[in-house]
This record gives C-alpha cells, structure tokens and sequence, in this order.
C-alpha cells in the first residue's frame, strides 16, 4: 500500500513536470539556441539588433511605458482603494466600475480604445463637437501616442493594483485607527503615519508584480499604434519573426527582453526580502 502510494506521487509529480518541459522549456531552449546561431554558435544575431536605431526606440518605450503605466495604475489604484475602504453608500458601485475594465476581454477593450482614440473616433468627434481641433492621438513616433498607450494600458490593469492596495488596507486593524482618532490624529497625520506606512508591503508588493508584467507589454501598442507607431521589444521582435522573417533576429530580441524581466524579478526579489514587515511599523 505505501509503496503504491509512493509511485502514484512520483507519477502525480512527474507528468506536470514533464507538461511543462515539453511545452515551455524545450522550445524556450530552442529559442535560445536559434539567437545565437549564426552558421555556428555566434553573437552575430545580438550585433545587428543592436545596431538597428528602431530597436533602441522599442528599448526606451519598453521602460517609458511601464513607468508611465505604473505610475498613473498607482495614483488611480490608491485613490480608489482608499474611497472603497472608506465605505458609503457609493463603494459598491464604485468598486464594480473600477473592476469592470479588468473583466472586459484584453482585445475587446483595446479594440473600444482604438474606436475612442482614431482620428475619426469618438474623442475627436466630442472634441469637434465643441469646436475644438482634435489631434492624432496615435500618430506613429509622437509623444501623444505613447502617452495614449501609457494612459490605456494603465486603464486596463488599474484594477489589479487597486485590489491588491484595497486588501492592504482592509487588513490594517481598526483599533490602530481608533487609537489614533483617540489621540487628535488628523487625517493627513493618520494617512501619514499610520495607513502608509501600513500599507507599504501592499504597494510594494503591486509595484514589484506589476513592474515585471509591464515589462512584457505587447497587445496594446501593436493595437493602438502597430508594430512601429510605439515600438517595444515585443512588437519588435514579433516584426522580426512575421515581417521580416527573420527568426534568428527575432529571437536575439528575445533573449535580451527575457534578460531585462529576469534581471528585474531577481532584483525586486531582493527587494522585497528587505523590506520591512508590516508588524514593524506599528
């Protein structure tokens, strides 16, 4: 009996692991090995990509947006979690229209963004309406489009940070606020001293989960703006495998955008290790 036991856990173990292997780490390795050859085991591949101007272009938007993104996520999620842990009579209505553009399906809000944004869409068309002269909100290489792009991709995951600060706070106890309430604390000063500094472990653990999802943006600037309006790694490299069929190009690409994200998780990890506890700061 437990020697059937112990081969049903190997077998339970074994086959997810083998999964897994076979449809993530062997073609990843596959990957790995088409960026560097070149005839032969070379750096060649790396060399051109990184000669290419349109790939330093998609390099900085590949920092520009997620921190843009970040940032706007950050300012709207903590606005409203605080709103929704205060309560009222609005929470509830407030809380299914914050998660409402999570729920809608990545493509299907993109497609509506694009419909709002284009020069004939429905921004411009309010905006005509009022006798204002509408812009190009996506125009190819222009500072409005990447702020587009910042602003909607913020709009799609805003709920998850939100939900992730919302949950912060209603984990910080209530008799730390009466306390405070006891004491003459104001609201800035139990904002201040209380709910940041209790809430951080929260807000770094969002900033560190959403930071490296960010990362690996590709749907919603091939939507809005296609593979050169704004450029990031992904969409560059998926140019290079569907456009310009180059596969080894594309995979160098790759590597080197595999690279950042792995360097980024170790170094948030390391973050969050020394971070302080929640616990300290009470």
């Amino acid at each position: 009996m437990i020697e059937a036991s112990r081969r049903l856990r190997i077998v339970f173990t074994a086959v997810p692991i083998g999964f897994m292997a076979l449809i993530l780490v062997l073609p990843a390795l596959q990957g790995v090995v088409l960026a560097f050859d070149s005839h032969g085991p070379s750096l060649a591949n790396f060399a051109i990509v990184m000669r290419d101007r349109l790939f330093w272009r998609a390099f900085a938007n590949n920092l520009i947006v997620p921190a843009g993104s970040l940032a706007v996520e950050f300012a709207l999620g903590l606005a409203i979690a605080l709103v929704l842990g205060a309560g009222g009579r609005t929470a509830a209505s407030i809380e299914v229209a914050a998660i409402l553009p999570f729920a809608i399906p990545e493509i299907v809000l993109l497609a509506i963004a694009r419909f709002i944004l284009i020069p004939r869409g429905y921004l411009n068309g309010a905006l005509a309406g009022i006798g204002a002269n509408p812009p190009d909100w996506l125009a190819p290489q222009s500072a409005l489009a990447l702020t587009s792009v910042i602003i909607v991709d913020a709009w799609h995951v805003t709920p998850i940070v939100m939900l992730m600060l919302l949950t912060g706070l209603r984990s910080i106890p209530r008799e730390v606020y009466e306390a405070a309430q006891l004491d003459g604390a104001g609201p800035f000063a139990t904002f201040r001293f209380i709910t940041l500094p209790l809430l951080f472990p929260a807000m770094l653990g969002a900033l560190v989960l959403r930071g490296i999802d960010a990362l690996r943006i590709f749907s919603t600037t091939l939507v809005l703006t296609g593979a050169e309006g704004v450029p990031v790694l992904s969409t560059y490299a998926y140019q290079l495998w569907s456009d310009a069929q180059e596969p080894r190009l594309a995979m160098a690409t790759s590597v080197l955008l595999a690279t950042m994200v792995t360097v980024v998780g170790l170094a948030a990890s390391r973050l969050i290790r020394a971070a302080p506890r929640a616990e300290a700061a009470l």
